[in-house]
């Protein structure tokens, strides 16, 4: 079997810290395939700027795929072969925020391009059920096959015991981009400061623009309570530490198509806190508490932690690379 892995002109090398989770779906395919199957990767897409977007465009439509079996589209592109051949054409779909933010929107004019590559594939792979029912609402009416992503394995490696008695402060913690409407932080910040308790820290690890104005307000709101702390960007090599230092994780997104942060903290046994009217998916929120506008006391998430810490560990612990290049294998062979 000659499967092709297309992606963007990053996906593929360069520093991990650098690339999207996207990025990060396409090396951990890679690695994973070249064990079972020839596979090869071709890094098509450039969008730094509007030439060089259309220039991958033209590119795509008339490269040679007829001698690869499987042409697997790893997110959606405006992606027209015309030289396919026999190859069966694969997207993967990790959401469609792409048409509901205008922070995750393309270029101009690339959104339908975008939704008619979808619609043109000859099958989908979304990395969730509720990914699914929306490519499903998008009018797709081949074949759809659900496969979950796996977290890296350094998650998994057993976490320090703390042998010291209570700290004097909880630590509640969120990673993700800080300036980004759909993660919904301004909302969570909020509740936050409704708190009583004084000996609560909120840390905000994540990357932002300082002139975005969605980060200017979350600012301005952290300012007025001590107890709101930005942290900036979480490297790499310590987000197992981060996620060690926490003693939940709060994550106030309005949805996501997967959800790995939830799944990196369920794998260090560190509780989940959401709102209720999310749109998260089943297969990885199983285990959060459930919030509206109240935050539960810190003693019922120092309970919450002591009686499901190994369910949580457990749990995430279905969700690795090997299982995903498994049941991907599995899809290639049912499609050839």
């Amino acid at each position: 079997m000659k499967v092709l892995l297309i992606g963007e002109k990053n996906d593929f090398k360069g520093e991990i810290e650098k690339v999207t989770g996207i990025g990060r779906y396409a090396r951990e395919l890679l690695i994973g395939l070249r064990e079972k199957v020839e596979v090869s990767a071709l890094p098509l897409y450039d969008h730094s700027s509007l030439y060089s977007s259309l220039g991958s465009i033209i590119k795509g439509i008339f490269y040679d795929y007829s001698k690869y079996d499987i042409i697997h589209l790893i997110a959606p592109k405006p992606f027209f072969p015309l030289r396919k051949g026999n190859a069966v054409w694969v997207t993967t779909v990790h959401d469609l925020f792409f048409l509901k933010y205008k922070e995750s929107k393309p270029m101009p004019f690339m959104e339908k391009l975008y939704v008619k590559s979808i619609l043109s594939s000859d099958a989908i792979i979304t990395v969730s059920s509720l990914v699914k029912e929306d490519v499903e609402r998008l009018g797709y009416k081949k074949k759809i096959f659900v496969v979950n992503p796996g977290i890296d394995e350094r998650f998994f490696s057993t976490p320090k015991i703390n042998t010291e008695e209570k700290r004097d402060i909880i630590r509640l913690g969120y990673i993700g981009r800080i300036d980004s409407e759909r993660k919904n932080l301004i909302r969570g910040v909020r509740v936050i400061k409704k708190l009583k308790e004084k000996n609560v820290i909120f840390e905000l690890w994540g990357s932002y623009n300082p002139n975005n104005e969605i980060f200017k307000r979350i600012k301005k709101e952290s300012e007025e309570d001590p107890r709101i702390k930005i942290m900036g960007p979480a490297p790499d090599e310590k987000l197992v530490e981060i996620y060690d230092s926490f003693d939940a994780f709060f994550f106030p997104t309005k949805e996501e198509g997967f959800g790995f942060p939830i799944l990196e903290a369920q794998a260090r046994g560190v509780p989940i806190i959401v709102f209720s009217d999310t749109r998260i998916p089943k297969e990885v929120c199983e285990y959060c508490i459930k919030i509206n506008e109240v935050f539960p006391s810190l003693d019922y998430i120092e309970s919450y932690k002591e009686k499901y810490y190994d369910k949580l560990r457990i749990y995430a612990r279905n969700f690795s690379w090997e299982n995903s290049i498994k049941n991907l294998l599995n899809i290639y062979r049912n499609l050839i």
